[in-house]
C-alpha cells in the first residue's frame, strides 16, 4: 500500500492531497508466503515504485506529465507486500562517506570498514533506500584502475548506512576509491 502526499507549487495554505494506491490480491482463506511468481511480481512492482520515488525519477515524470496542476509527490509511506509495517521514505539528495576504510592489509578485510550515509534535502539521514527485499547497494571501485578487483566491494544500504563487512584491497599501496550507488531496479537515469 502506497500513500503519496503532494504539495502544490503555489505557496498558499492548502490542504495536502493524498493518493492511496493499493496493489494486492483478494484475501485468501489460508495465508501464503512470498514464494511463487505472484509474490515475486508484487515484490518487484513495489521495489520499482519505491526506487522511482527515492531516486527522484517519479517527481520528474510527474512534473512532465503535469496532470495534477503542479502538485508533485513530496513524501511516500509504504507498506510492502507480505509486511505489516509502514515505512516513510525520502528522496535521496546527497551521500557522505562517514568512515573511510582503514587499517587495511594486503588481501585481508580492512579492520575499519567504510560507512556511507545518505541524506534527504532537509539533511536527515535516510533510514531506508529501496525495498526490504531489494535494498539499494553501494559499489566500491578504484579510480583509474578498472581492472583492479576489490574484495567485498558491494554493500547493502540498510538501517541508515552501508553494511560493508569484507572490504579489502588486493595489494599494498595508495588508492583512491570511489563509492557509488548501483542503479536500482526500475530506475532510469535522470539528470
Amino acid at each position: 500500500m502506497f500513500y503519496f502526499d503532494s504539495e502544490s507549487r503555489r505557496r498558499r495554505n492548502i490542504e495536502p492531497t493524498f493518493l492511496t494506491l493499493e496493489i494486492r490480491d483478494e484475501p485468501r482463506r489460508v495465508s501464503t508466503g512470498s514464494d511463487g511468481v505472484r509474490g515475486e511480481v508484487l515484490i518487484n512492482t513495489a521495489s520499482q515504485i519505491i526506487n522511482s520515488f527515492q531516486s527522484g525519477e517519479l517527481t520528474v515524470v510527474w512534473k512532465e506529465a503535469n496532470l495534477t496542476n503542479g502538485s508533485i509527490p513530496t513524501s511516500l509511506t509504504v507498506q510492502e507486500p507480505f509486511n505489516h509495517t509502514n515505512a516513510s521514505l525520502s528522496i535521496i539528495n546527497r551521500t557522505e562517506l562517514r568512515t573511510a576504510p582503514a587499517q587495511c592489509r594486503e588481501q585481508s578485510p580492512c579492520v575499519i570498514q567504510p560507512v556511507l550515509f545518505a541524506y534527504d534535502a532537509d539533511g536527515n539521514i535516510i533510514r531506508k533506500l529501496g525495498s526490504n527485499d531489494q535494498p539499494w547497494q553501494v559499489k566500491a571501485t578504484v579510480v583509474g584502475q578498472p581492472n583492479m578487483t576489490i574484495v567485498g566491494d558491494t554493500a547493502d544500504y540498510v538501517d541508515g548506512q552501508t553494511r560493508f563487512t569484507l572490504f579489502s584491497l588486493p595489494n599494498l599501496g595508495s588508492y583512491q576509491v570511489q563509492f557509488s550507488f548501483m542503479q536500482p531496479n526500475g530506475v532510469k537515469r535522470y539528470k
